[in-house]
């Protein structure tokens, strides 16, 4: 073999070491966390009938959760999940930031298929949610 081949071999065993060491080294999602915990157990002002969890388990497909630290010091406890809202199936992605001190949160963001949603169209998202949730529960009664 000659020198060349020697370099090429050493350049790709060298590349392909940094990429296995970019992959085992990633940051995992942090799905268990306390934070978490506070958003699925509580409850939105205007929705304390239902918890977070079972308003949004009813309505998402495959909801996901996840805490971060955002850069700005807030704790973030972000939902995703498909939903079919206002008559168009997509993602929608909501941010919770909850307060440290009195273990509070509120909803920060919404997204839906990559566009943020205004102040009125988060409203109307949540309230299709927690109708979603009444008329399983008027199913099952």
């Amino acid at each position: 073999m000659s020198l060349a081949n020697h370099v090429r071999v050493f350049i790709c065993v060298v590349l392909m070491g940094l990429l296995v060491g970019y992959v085992y080294n990633a940051k995992k999602d942090i799905t268990d966390h306390e934070y978490i915990n506070i958003v699925k157990e509580g409850y939105l002002e205007n929705f304390s009938d239902v918890a977070v969890r079972n308003a949004f388990n009813y309505a998402f497909f495959e909801p996901y959760w996840r805490y971060y630290q955002a850069k700005t010091g807030e704790h973030v406890v972000e939902l995703s999940g498909d939903i079919t809202f206002q008559g168009e199936k997509g993602h929608a992605i909501l941010q919770f930031v909850v307060d440290e001190q009195t273990q509070q949160f509120t909803v920060y963001a919404t997204k839906f298929n990559d566009e943020v949603l205004s102040a009125e169209q988060r409203r109307m998202l949540i309230g299709m949610v927690y109708e979603t949730w009444h008329l399983e529960q008027l199913a099952y009664e």
